[in-house]
């Protein structure tokens, strides 16, 4: 999509037009008005054939070349733009025009080096348009130039304050970095300046949606489709609402009328996937996630509920293959473990499915590592060889260096990416991991908060607890969770996190809130650690039957765990039951316990 860019006309292109008297007296005015104001509407044939005319009453080339350009990319006919762009021609009152749509032209066909000189070239002459500098923006932070991608943005509201695409772009930094709810000023300041721009109404509604403001999100999408009943925007929005709300047959009739404006996304394969896996259809659960696997094969999420399907499919050497080497680490999830090891059954290998099975039973890890090497990853390191410190291949290379355990080479990379890419948030992360698993939680803190000025998700923001619980700062670690729960309010693992900390404190009222409100989103209610959890901050506050509830919740989904059944046992007696029964369940977690 073409930004929108200052379209005043410059002293020098009014000459220009005096040199041309009948195409001005033909038209009352710029004979190319009528292809700007298509290409400003987004729409590329109006505008080619505005330009057209033009160009056969006699323009020279390089006054049409920028405008014929940016009409033959707004309707994806990528060769024949470059025909226009790529000689660099243009008018002086199209330079910054031209240039810019030569740098979206090659941001398009993914050679961000050549898109990086377009933009320089368009700023050659003038400080740049609000459009431009959001087009600077989105290709240095796909460059892996995060800092410097807000300081684009920066420039892009100074050019102009009320430009829309410049405060969605903004808007979209700080849902990485403040979060969710820091972000909705800005999309509202966005709508402001154009209530009716369908791609702004749809990213506000989604971070409404990601926001638990679900009644929010549906009147946003609903405003869609009176907008424009056709746009699939506005349907994916509500399948999306509709799903989380467990409707699931709403959520399939709301995501046909998308037609094929999905296929192949991301987010519309992991949606389709869960509603497959949900209704019982393993086998069309498996070709969703097996093509979002291979679209991203560092998605962790995407290969649990790929090993889900699998599993339920019949194919348990599939996730014995794919998600034993995963299982072989030190962090683990119990999730995680109890795929493999019900995969070792239903191959009837029962021995090797013991110690998965074990482990997944003694609850959730405690060690920090960092995520494995991808095939991404491995692949990116064969094509770059040659120069390892390539953005595409350095951060493989980290992240191999930490998994395998090499500290010394891992610090020196470190050290070596930070100074060649010091605006990169991905190698701050990676080199705070080096400095917390090196013993330098002060140096990890600093890496960290590099990278959270730039993308502050969950992984990022617990590694930032764990280097202040390291440096001793308890408090510290506990106000950085907080103030990411704030602004995420629908993150359960944070919520329960925080849940233990204030348990571990002795802050039960507090506890208590936070585990209930944590075992209420997403997987919370079939996670029978954080339902443990919540049955003893409940016993603590003199609620024996909720605690018993949660006990037997907990028990009914882990029953392999010693510490869950003697949770259980002390719930069960604080609640008048049974002493046979509360003996028994005594005596299972002391075996439990004992093996």
């Amino acid at each position: 999509m073409i930004c929108r860019a200052d379209w005043r006309l410059p002293a020098l292109a009014l000459v220009a037009l005096a040199l041309i008297p009948p195409l001005a007296a033909a038209s009352g005015g710029d004979p190319l008005d009528k292809a700007r104001a298509a290409i400003e509407r987004g729409h590329g044939i109006a505008a080619e054939v505005a330009v057209d005319e033009v160009r056969r009453a006699g323009a020279p080339r390089d006054r049409i070349a920028a405008l014929m350009g940016e009409a033959e990319l707004l309707q994806g006919h990528l060769d024949k733009a470059r025909e226009w762009l790529a000689p660099g021609i243009f008018a002086a009152a199209d330079r910054e025009r031209g240039f810019h749509a030569l740098g979206q032209l090659e941001m398009a066909e993914g050679d961000l080096d050549a898109a990086r000189q377009a933009f320089d070239r368009a700023l050659e002459q003038s400080p740049g348009s609000a459009a431009l500098w959001v087009d600077i923006g989105r290709m240095r932070y796909r460059a892996g130039e995060q800092h410097q991608a807000l300081d684009a943005a920066e420039k892009a509201l100074e050019a102009d304050p009320r430009e829309p695409r410049a405060l969605e772009f903004r808007a979209q930094l700080e849902r990485d970095s403040g979060g969710l709810v820091a972000a909705l000023p800005w999309f509202e300041r966005a709508l402001a300046q154009a209530p009716d721009d369908l791609g702004l109404l749809a990213g506000y509604a989604a971070t409404l949606g990601d926001a638990g403001r679900a009644r929010d999100m549906l009147k946003v999408a609903r405003r869609m489709l009176e907008i424009d009943s056709r746009d699939p925007r506005a349907y994916y929005l509500q399948a999306v609402l509709a799903a989380r709300g467990g409707q699931d047959a709403l959520a399939r009739r709301l995501l046909w009328r998308t037609g094929d404006a999905y296929d192949g996304v991301p987010a519309t394969m992991l949606l389709r996937g869960v509603l497959e896996l949900r209704t019982g259809n393993a086998a069309l659960a498996v070709e969703q996630f097996d093509q979002l696997v291979r679209a991203q094969p560092d998605n962790l999420t995407a290969a649990l509920l790929f090993g889900r399907a699998l599993l339920a499919h019949g194919e348990g050497n599939e996730v014995v293959a794919r998600l034993a080497p995963l299982a072989q680490r030190a962090d683990a999830s119990p999730y995680l473990l109890t795929l493999v090891g019900r995969a070792y059954e239903q191959l009837g290998r029962r021995a090797e499915a013991a110690p998965y099975l074990d482990r997944a039973a003694a609850g959730l890890p405690r060690a920090l590592s960092v995520l494995p090497l991808a095939p991404g990853g491995e692949l990116a390191i064969w094509q770059w060889r040659d120069d390892p410190d390539r953005p595409e291949a350095a951060v493989a290379l980290l992240r191999e260096a930490l998994a395998q355990g090499q500290a010394v080479d891992a610090s020196t990379r470190a050290a070596r990416l930070l100074q060649r890419y010091p605006g990169s948030a991905d190698v701050a992360v990676l080199a705070g991991d080096v400095a917390l698993l090196t013993g330098d939680p002060v140096g990890a803190a600093a890496r960290n908060a590099s990278a959270a000025a730039i993308r502050r998700d969950r992984p990022l923001v617990l590694r930032m607890a764990a280097a202040e619980e390291a440096g001793g700062d308890a408090a510290g670690a506990q106000a950085v969770l907080a103030d990411y729960l704030a602004q995420n309010p629908q993150d359960g693992p944070v919520a329960a996190r925080l849940g233990r900390m204030a348990a571990d404190r002795g802050e039960w009222q507090r506890a208590g809130a936070l585990l209930a409100y944590a075992a209420s989103l997403g997987s919370g209610p079939g996670d029978p650690y954080l339902l443990a959890d919540l049955a003893v901050a409940e016993g603590r506050l003199g609620k024996s039957a909720a605690a018993l509830a949660s006990a037997r919740r907990a028990y009914a989904l882990q029953r392999a765990n010693g510490s869950i059944a003697g949770i259980l046992a002390r719930s069960l007696q604080a609640a008048g039951g049974s002493e046979r029964a509360v003996a028994a369940l005594r005596a299972r977690a002391a075996a439990q316990a004992g093996s």
